[in-house]
């Protein structure tokens, strides 16, 4: 587990009740990947979940990107959002699956979080350990084995790129809603 942390300009010593783990490739940013990507992220943002993001940020939760990728890969997408911290891959040591979990688990130890009051956004099954460290696990598209947990636990859901349309505003509602 890398966990990078980066402060932010406005940074108080402050002790967040909740944090909120966003999985960065296909559900914060639109594509499956970041091997390649350059320039800007504009239209890669995924809108609801960015809404999302910036809104947890404003709640003052700690807000945590989780990739697969390296700590290299996420640079630009750090330097955008200003995360509190990333879960990311380093050499030997892939963030798949478990390993999310684990790594949500660990971070939220260290930050004494309760679980049950944080939130999770990811879109493939093989992030189901990440979703169910959380209290607020929340479906981004249409996983069927996701959308099989999100029905049997009440989870909440946004739309998926491919699907995200109009206001990022308008797409954040229900149980997806950070409160």
């Amino acid at each position: 587990m890398d966990t990078t942390r980066r402060t932010r300009p406005d940074d108080r010593p402050r002790r967040p009740s909740a944090a909120a783990f966003f999985d960065v490739e296909g559900t914060l940013l639109a594509v499956p990947g970041l091997a390649g990507l350059s320039g800007p992220l504009g239209r890669l943002w995924h809108p609801p979940v960015l809404a999302a993001l910036h809104a947890h940020a404003a709640l003052g939760h700690l807000v945590v990107l989780v990739a697969l990728a390296g700590v290299a890969d996420l640079a630009p997408i750090v330097r955008q959002l200003a995360p509190d911290a990333v879960l990311c891959s380093r050499p030997g040591a892939p963030m798949v699956g478990q390993g999310k979990g684990y790594a949500a688990r660990a971070l939220l130890r260290e930050h004494d979080i309760r679980a049950r009051r944080c939130y999770a956004y990811a879109d493939e099954a093989a992030d189901l350990p990440l979703l169910a460290e959380v209290g607020h696990p929340v479906v981004v598209g249409e996983d069927p084995v996701l959308l099989r947990h999100a029905r049997r636990g009440n989870w909440g859901r946004l739309p998926g790129p491919s699907r995200a349309r109009g206001d990022a505003a308008s797409a954040v509602g229900g149980a997806s809603t950070p409160g």
